[in-house]
């Protein structure tokens, strides 16, 4: 430019995105990864002080939200670095709750009713691309930017005109990979004329759980925590120690029946918890009105976290606290 010769660059940084002269994002993504890392020490140092709820602010405002930044962009990266960002935010939710690496990643998140990182990515790319397109764009972006089917009938009103690509990474690129999200849609979505419509209608599609169970369960005491480990089935328990190899015998020694020590067994079957195991069901008995008439393995459903819709949220945070106090009362975990 006017014989001047510009500078070659690798990486350019612009309103916070990194983007690299490959478009494989791993600088952004190294960036994203080292700035959250700070907090999350942060949060790790400051855990056993602060409740649960307190915890989950400090994740979703400091730590989700870098992390959420221009995350619909970078979703073409290599899967080697999603899956960073991915393990990531398992690592934080172990902190959240103070659990271990032997939890499950898919039911904790289920657990916390966080989104992962792909039903995320894809909520805030659908959102932000319906908000190019719904709202009043400038005509010379919207005229260049959508191209309507010209078949605009039937099934395919509201449809895009999908653009091929033969390499992966323009194929799943943002532009590329919205228009075929948005004709998949349905077509009462796909004609909202507001915003507001829309966006509720992906909160509900994108919603994880009808039911977030973190209404219910605390992640506090050791008492919570270990229920927690009950619930993952990484507990001290020796069928769960067995299934870990850290024992070489699932056998209860607490009992002489010769059986697994499963949660099943410690809950429902070991005879040296009888005068524990009838207080429990007396006591949920009171506030349950159909605890008498379910079997054994619905029982286990309850203790593990399962819950029917027609009973009262309040009756379930009174059955989990008889659960707490059951496992107390053993002494088994001490």
């Amino acid at each position: 430019m006017q014989a001047v010769e510009l500078e070659r660059k690798h990486t350019y940084k612009q309103l916070g995105l990194f983007i690299d002269q490959n478009l494989n994002w791993e600088t952004h993504i190294n960036y994203t990864i080292n700035k959250t890392q700070k907090v999350l020490h942060m949060l790790k140092l400051i855990r056993k002080q602060i409740d649960f709820r307190m915890s989950e602010k400090i994740y979703k405002s400091l730590i989700a939200s870098i992390i959420d930044y221009c995350s619909m962009f970078y979703i073409n990266a290599t899967q080697k670095n999603l899956k960073r960002i991915t393990k990531l935010i398992y690592h934080c939710a172990l902190i959240v709750v103070r659990g271990n690496r032997f939890i499950s990643e898919n039911k904790l998140l289920q657990e916390l009713g966080w989104n992962n990182f792909y039903e995320r990515t894809n909520y805030l790319s659908i959102t932000m691309f319906a908000k190019i397109k719904i709202t009043q764009t400038p005509k010379i972006i919207s005229e260049n930017f959508f191209t309507d089917l010209p078949k605009n009938v039937g099934r395919n009103v509201g449809k895009l005109k999908v653009i091929f690509s033969k390499k992966n990474k323009y194929y799943n690129s943002y532009y590329l990979k919205m228009i075929r999200m948005w004709n998949k849609l349905s077509q009462e979505i796909r004609q909202f004329e507001h915003y507001t419509d829309f966006l509720l209608a992906m909160h509900q599609q994108y919603s994880v759980h009808e039911f977030k169970k973190n209404n219910l369960f605390h992640y506090d005491t050791e008492i919570d925590n270990i229920y927690l480990k009950l619930r993952f089935h990484c507990s001290k328990l020796q069928a769960d120690q067995y299934k870990l190899n850290f024992v070489k015998n699932p056998t209860c020694n607490q009992c002489n029946k010769n059986k697994q020590e499963t949660i099943h067994h410690y809950f429902m079957d070991c005879s040296t918890y009888n005068t524990q195991r009838n207080t429990l069901k007396q006591n949920i008995s009171n506030i349950h009105p159909q605890f008498q008439n379910i079997n054994n393995r619905q029982i286990i459903q309850l203790i593990e976290g399962g819950k029917e819709k027609h009973i009262d949220e309040q009756v379930y945070k009174n059955i989990y606290q008889f659960i707490k106090l059951y496992i107390v009362t053993t002494g088994r975990f001490v």
